[in-house]
């Protein structure tokens, strides 16, 4: 298993306001659990800094479209950087890419 080094002070990510747009399939299993997923993280660790939008591709798929989404769940950090949109895929289970996509882990000295 690789070590990761990790600082103790609060990233960039965490001292911002995140705009998340995640896009499933209506109440599929690997939708209600990437619903949960992201739920979890940033109730845990951006309380009150996150803006979640789910959007059901059955209900909206004009949406799926136009943000180019060709997975589904799929996870879109909307405000990472002017023009830059960070998109994560799948039921978003593994919390360290999670927490990754979101900016929340920042490495420390090497």
């Amino acid at each position: 298993m690789e070590a990761n080094s990790i600082s103790s002070r609060p990233s960039r990510a965490q001292n911002r306001t995140h705009d998340l747009r995640l896009y499933v399939a209506g109440s599929s299993p690997r939708s209600l659990r990437a619903v949960q997923n992201v739920k979890r993280i940033c109730e845990a660790e951006l309380t009150g800094k996150y803006r979640l939008e789910v959007v059901d591709i059955y209900q909206d798929p004009r949406r799926a479209t136009e943000d180019q989404v060709v997975a589904i769940p799929t996870l879109m950090n909307i405000k990472q950087a002017p023009g830059v949109i960070r998109r994560l895929i799948g039921d978003l289970s593994d919390t360290s890419v999670l927490r990754k996509g979101l900016g929340l882990l920042e490495a420390g000295p090497a």
